[in-house]
């Protein structure tokens, strides 16, 4: 998955890792020595840690004894090994004998087929041998199809049974077709992907629509941290707009800069905070909004405050939530964690929010990409506080259907009928 919806957290604090062990688990045929718990290897193979990992590891806290998690994971860098805490945690390195941009410039044939051939197919032997010498019995797929098809290549050598949660959306290859064919069931986290889900073919039959699910004693309403704003440099009457989401050039922080000017003009005293920082190699879009959030016109009233391990408290002294995403998001989180603290929240109307968000109740939708729109729904909640509060109590009451307690409920449910071979629900949204 690319950069993700989610919040940028910053990393957990440091634990032992625990790379062989989880109380409870074994060798075998899948199941622990009780003979009822079944085990599941969780397979993430992104580009970072976003949101897809963050979602991840909220189910994984969530996760009951019937199932023994083994965790394999493309990237080893932090925080991925402090997943250990949660299950049996391996770094799946993938193999690159060969650049597939290098087959292509030399305009060898057969680049793709070679690349499959030379990189993918022995990563994919890697996890076949990891998922047969820890006795899995189950195949869980974080993220999209394509970064995990040398875990579905395993899977399909082993024998196992695959699950993908959907939490990107999917291009149209070959290779993303072949893995959606071998699926017992798929997990979208929005009706958006689902919908492109099925007009890359997997039938409807298996497709589970799951929302995302927030831990809500973190995200609940609630007064602002004591002595945070001062420690930000913000004063109690200085209105706050938020817009959480690494820096990436989709994620719509250069389109908040492009509608500051005239929000400041109204409110000269409003700060904009952007929480979250570079995601992956390429600095190049972080580096420009950091040189355009120091221009003098702003008058230092745009704020970077890079990864936070306190986005809950930064989302609590906020007037205003953004999600500005400028290409559909699968999901979201950012938008939906606004709403469980009560805030008023503008979010684009595409993707994943339109699952959640209805306009003008609960939430304001607004067209991506468009700077004057954007501008006008803050000026329009700043100008109107008595209706961004009743927009912000609504959404936090609508917000408690999405905890991570009821998303858990809902994925254990899928992954114990696929175990079983029972028909789907006759209504496969959750």
């Amino acid at each position: 998955m690319s950069p993700s919806s989610s919040s940028q957290v910053a990393p957990l604090a440091p634990v032992k890792p625990l790379q062989d062990h989880r109380p409870g688990s074994s060798h075998g045929s899948g199941r622990a020595k009780s003979g009822s718990a079944l085990a599941v290897a969780f397979c993430e193979n992104g580009a970072g840690y976003g949101g897809a990992v963050i979602s991840l590891e909220a189910l994984l806290e969530k996760l009951p004894s019937d199932f023994v998690p083994h965790i394999y994971t493309g990237l080893a860098i932090d925080p991925y090994p402090r997943l250990a805490r949660l299950g049996r945690w391996r770094h799946l390195r993938a193999v690159r004998v060969l650049s597939q941009q290098w087959l292509r410039e030399r305009r060898i044939p057969a680049a793709s087929a070679i690349d499959n051939l030379v990189n993918v197919l022995p990563t994919a032997l890697g996890y076949y041998w990891r998922f047969k010498r820890d006795g899995i019995g189950l195949v869980y797929l974080n993220n999209d199809a394509s970064c995990n098809l040398a875990a579905a290549l395993g899977a399909r050598m082993a024998g196992l049974p695959m699950v993908l949660h959907a939490r990107g959306f999917n291009v149209d290859t070959r290779g993303n077709r072949w893995v959606l064919s071998q699926l017992r069931h798929c997990i979208p986290v929005s009706t958006a992907v689902r919908e492109e889900l099925l007009t890359l073919g997997l039938a409807p039959e298996k497709c589970t629509v799951v929302a995302e699910g927030l831990d809500l004693d973190a995200f609940s309403p609630r007064a602002p941290l004591p002595g945070l704003r001062a420690s930000l440099g913000i004063a109690d009457d200085e209105p706050v707009v938020t817009l959480v989401g690494g820096l990436v050039d989709w994620k719509g922080q250069d389109v908040l800069l492009d509608a500051a000017p005239r929000i400041l003009q109204r409110y000269p005293r409003a700060h904009l905070l952007l929480v979250g920082g570079a995601y992956g190699k390429d600095r190049a879009f972080a580096d420009e909004i950091a040189r355009r959030a120091a221009a003098p016109a702003l008058h230092g009233r745009v704020r970077l405050l890079g990864m936070r391990d306190d986005v809950p408290d930064i989302l609590a002294l906020s007037n205003i939530v953004l999600h500005a995403s400028t290409k559909p998001e699968p999901f979201g989180r950012t938008f939906l964690e606004g709403m469980a603290l009560g805030k008023a929240v503008i979010a684009s109307n595409e993707g994943g929010p339109l699952d959640v968000i209805e306009d003008g109740v609960d939430g304001l939708l607004i067209p991506p990409r468009d700077p004057g729109r954007l501008a006008d729904a803050v000026l329009r909640l700043l100008d109107q506080p008595g209706f961004a509060a009743a927009l912000g109590n609504r959404a936090a009451v609508k917000a408690r259907d999405y905890s991570i307690e009821r998303h858990t409920e809902a994925i254990c449910a899928v992954l114990h009928r696929v175990m079983r071979g029972d028909p789907p629900p006759a209504h496969a949204n959750v």
